[in-house]
Formats: structure tokens, C-alpha cells, sequence
């Protein structure tokens, strides 16, 4: 408690048993992006197929079943690499976006990117690859006609939200769930 403080102790208490929320946060594709230069040279490019045994390697506490599925629903994976490794990667969803800890859809409209399980090796952190690799997802879905891209973050996780704001990314709203038992409401507060 002394090192996350006593909102992040209770809001962690209430997402067990009742209640779970996270910021929505908006990334708007049709303004400039600011440059953003890694603390090392990294290679991002999306993650095929044939790249999974590396995937593995980067991720084993991910099923390989998990990941072929995210594939085959049309999910992306954009990896940087460094050298002949992957370390970092974030996944992006243009139908069937899934907020993993509410448990409960996120509904995209027309031109919308949901941006989801963003994760660095621990010794590659604080290098802004994160955010290397957001810009670097910014431009290829513009490019492809997308209009925004979208992401949640636990609020209470404030080093989440760095490389977002670094690329452009600003609060647009929540959402909630509200549980008990087998009842469960979702509530999206956010604006289009």
C-alpha cells in the first residue's frame, strides 16, 4: 500500500468483486504526429505467421492458440525487433475488439482502431519504443483510411499512459462494469 497508495489498493479491492473501470483514451489520425526517435535502433513491421515461434520466445506466457486466433480474426501485431529478437510488440483490432479486463466488447465504429496489449521486455523499457511503435501504427492504418485510433488503460497504471500521450493519444472517457453475481452492466462514457 505504501508504494501504490490507498485509491489504487481500493479501486484493485472493488475490480474483484464489483466494480472495474479504464480511461479511453483517442488518437485522432487526420493532425500531424509528433516524431518520436527510440533510445535504441529498433525494426517495427508487422508480425507474420512465420514469426511466431519468435513470439513465443517473447511472450511464453501467451498461448500460441491465443495468438493464431487474434491472426485469424484479423487482429495485427506490430513488433519491433531489436537485432534478431522481438521487444516490444502492441496488437490492433478493426472488428471484434475485446477489453480484456472488463470483459466485455469495445464497440468501434467506422474508421476506428481499437489498440490493445501493449507489453515490452523488462529490459527494454523506458527506450520509447512504445511510443516508436504507436506512431509507427498511427501512420499505416491513416494510410489504409482509418480515422482514429482507440486504447484503454487501467487508471491507476500512470506509466501507461506516457507513451500514448507522447504520440497524440488524449482522454475521451470511461468505461465501466458493474458486477454482482451473474449480473453484470457496461457503461461507455466516451465521445465519438
Amino acid at each position: 500500500m505504501r508504494d501504490e497508495g490507498l485509491s489504487t489498493v481500493w479501486f484493485r479491492a472493488m475490480g474483484e468483486m464489483v466494480y472495474r473501470r479504464v480511461v479511453v483514451m483517442e488518437c485522432r489520425l487526420d493532425r500531424p504526429f509528433p516524431e518520436v526517435t527510440p533510445s535504441l535502433s529498433i525494426r517495427i513491421a508487422l508480425l507474420t505467421a512465420d514469426e511466431l515461434e519468435g513470439y513465443a520466445r517473447f511472450r511464453p506466457d501467451q498461448a500460441p492458440a491465443t495468438i493464431r486466433r487474434r491472426l485469424d480474426q484479423g487482429h495485427r501485431c506490430f513488433a519491433a525487433w531489436y537485432e534478431d529478437r522481438i521487444v516490444h510488440v502492441g496488437w490492433a483490432a478493426v472488428r471484434g475488439a475485446w477489453v480484456e479486463y472488463l470483459g466485455c466488447e469495445f464497440p468501434l465504429g467506422p474508421g476506428d482502431v481499437y489498440q490493445f496489449d501493449s507489453y515490452t521486455t523488462p529490459a527494454f523499457r523506458g527506450l520509447d519504443l512504445a511510443a516508436a511503435r504507436i506512431a509507427w501504427m498511427a501512420l499505416f492504418f491513416r494510410d489504409v483510411g482509418a480515422r482514429r485510433l482507440l486504447a484503454v488503460v487501467w487508471p491507476e497504471n500512470r506509466r501507461a499512459f506516457r507513451p500514448l500521450e507522447k504520440v497524440g493519444y488524449r482522454r475521451c472517457g470511461w468505461m465501466r462494469v458493474l458486477r454482482l453475481g451473474r449480473w453484470r452492466r457496461v457503461i461507455y462514457s466516451y465521445r465519438d
